[in-house]
């Protein structure tokens, strides 16, 4: 699994994006963004209607609503069914999987082996990195070279970043769900909303994957779709 990750983090680091509209694959291939066409097809994403409503978490034993901030905490993950947890480490939420999403924390264990997890969050903190996103989830960082803040979901569907305290705030990605792949939304107001599809097993640095207006997509997404 290890060799696997570092080969889709090399892959996927490779270089500029193509990207011809705003609604755009995002691939290992090199080459030069083009410019969005005024007439080109435009992807929809979700409906603009469908409310968004506030993400409580529990974190240190006690609710919080991460609209709101996270509260100090630096890892906030989805386990299975939608219920969401935040920790201070990366060490301490594998831990708690043990107790919170079993399959999840195997997954934890065959990636970066069973010492993390059996530390319960005590001891040194281990650098984060693209094994801190098992199989079965995505997860946003909020820093480039997968470190900083970091967002892991188990569940499908439309996550408005702002719920999560996370709009335009994403520099790096992995995507290594059961089935299915990531797209990223950036919330234009009188425009097409520019997206980028993430394919299922790879990892990604957002600051060189180019945004079809300009740019890179780092700090652009306001919501995603699994």
């Amino acid at each position: 699994m290890r060799s696997f990750r570092t080969l889709a983090v090399v892959t996927a680091a490779a270089g500029a994006f193509a990207l011809a509209t705003p609604a755009a694959m995002a691939t290992p291939a090199p080459s030069v963004p083009a410019a969005p066409s005024a007439d080109a097809p435009q992807s929809a994403g979700p409906a603009k209607a469908t409310p968004s409503k506030p993400v409580v978490a529990t974190y240190r034993g006690k609710q919080i609503d991460l609209s709101r901030g996270w509260a100090g905490a630096s890892v906030c993950t989805e386990v299975k069914g939608g219920a969401v947890y935040c920790h201070d480490s990366v060490a301490e939420a594998d831990h708690a999987l043990t107790t919170l999403d079993p399959a999840a924390a195997l997954a934890v264990r065959a990636a970066k082996g069973a010492d993390v997890a059996d530390q319960g969050g005590q001891g040194g903190q281990v650098a984060q990195s693209t094994a801190d996103c098992p199989s079965g989830w995505a997860c946003l960082w909020g820093d480039a070279n997968f470190s900083g803040l970091l967002l892991r979901w188990s569940e499908p569907g439309t996550k408005y970043l702002s719920d999560w305290s996370f709009r335009d705030r994403a520099s790096s990605a992995c995507v290594f769900r059961y089935s299915g792949d990531l797209t990223l939304y950036d919330d234009r107001t009188l425009q097409p909303d520019p997206s980028v599809y993430l394919s299922n097993g790879n990892c990604y640095n957002l600051t060189g994957l180019g945004y079809p207006y300009g740019g890179s997509w780092n700090d652009k997404a306001d919501y995603i779709v699994l």
